[in-house]
């Protein structure tokens, strides 16, 4: 089997991961879920960080308040194209898209706390960016043709 191959059913389980995550949140009614435990299928790759807690830091000024939620930015960077999986709310329903041209950019106002995920795979090296407020909280490189994985939670 093809590293682009494994790679790729890699995201899919994860996607899938995300979905019954989101119908569990949905379904619980509001209680806070706990983060699910996810399997990837494929070679391991030596580069995997744990998800990282994310926190806000709010400061009280004259101006008038910023729109409510949060300012979340992802970026993958690399050259030629990439497959993209990413959460864009906060409730478990991922989007994939393929064969995007990189540098590649998506801008969020996430409403309120939860995870966010950013996967990315080229032929070549990839790095993922998860940016809030406009400062990198967490960052990845993958291997050439192995997937950069950034995720962290809000709260």
């Amino acid at each position: 089997m093809n590293r682009q191959l494994i790679g790729r059913l890699g995201i899919a389980v994860i996607a899938i991961a995300a979905v019954i995550a989101g119908i569990y949140i949905l379904g619980d009614h509001g209680a806070p879920a706990p983060t699910p435990s996810v399997a990837v299928v494929g070679e391991p790759s030596s580069t995997s960080v744990p998800p990282r807690t994310i926190m806000a830091t709010v400061t009280s000024t004259s101006t008038p308040p910023a729109p409510r939620g949060y300012q979340v930015t992802y970026e993958l960077t690399g050259t030629g194209t990439a497959t993209v999986v990413y959460d864009s709310n906060g409730l478990g329903l991922v989007h994939q898209e393929l064969a995007v041209p990189l540098p590649w950019r998506q801008e969020f106002t996430w409403p309120s706390p939860g995870t966010v995920q950013l996967l990315g795979q080229g032929s070549g090296p990839v790095e993922c960016r998860i940016s809030l407020g406009g400062r990198v909280v967490t960052s990845q490189t993958s291997a050439p043709g192995e997937v950069a994985a950034c995720t962290g939670r809000l709260s």
